[in-house]
């Protein structure tokens, strides 16, 4: 290969990897606009809970028998600052350890009292997206879907919440968005719209 030729391959790597780094800092604005826009969107819907305790009993959800360890792992906070959280959580009766079970740190599961608010969040919270959504076709939503999951699944190595749809060793189950897998209280609300 010529210098010529050369320079210009170097020069197109160089002008890729500026559109690459432009496109990912707007990717992170946008993420931080998404999420302060749910935070304000739970808080003037004034739900029963906070967004950090709606993020508890998400990963509950999700997460069916799981323990306070496994919170703290996954949000990456001290094993005493979950212990607070769940012990509020408890005495809202929301949250309750499975009973019968044995051992330390026993699995948590949701009261009906916690399925209710986790619902009426949902069900909020959905009803936010989908008028984000409004306007779009199906298959804009369904690539949407599949790269936000793609994106959220992230990489193998790095301890975070797992996506609901990710196996435990990091690999995507392949189910299409929204098939069986949306959140108590959501199914059959598009066809409600």
């Amino acid at each position: 290969m010529t210098t010529g030729g050369r320079e210009i391959m170097e020069a197109e790597g160089q002008r890729q990897g500026h559109e690459r780094d432009a496109a990912t800092a707007a990717i992170l604005r946008d993420l931080i606009v998404i999420s302060r826009r749910g935070v304000a969107d739970a808080r003037v819907a004034n739900l029963s809970l906070s967004m950090t305790d709606q993020s508890i009993l998400g990963y509950i959800v999700d997460h069916p028998g799981c323990r306070s360890v496994d919170i703290a792992e996954a949000y990456r906070l001290n094993r005493s600052t979950v212990s607070r959280q769940l012990a509020g959580l408890t005495a809202l009766g929301v949250v309750r350890e499975v009973p019968d079970a044995a051992g330390r740190g026993r699995p948590l599961e949701l009261t009906e009292a916690g399925w209710a608010a986790y619902d009426e969040a949902i069900e909020i919270l959905h009803g936010v997206v989908s008028r984000q959504l409004d306007g779009w076709t199906d298959a804009q939503i369904t690539r949407f879907a599949r790269d936000l999951q793609r994106f959220n699944v992230g990489r193998t190595d790095e301890t975070r919440p797992r996506h609901p749809l990710e196996a435990h060793d990091g690999s995507h189950d392949g189910a299409a968005p929204g098939a069986d897998n949306a959140p108590r209280g959501t199914q059959g609300k598009k066809e409600q719209q």
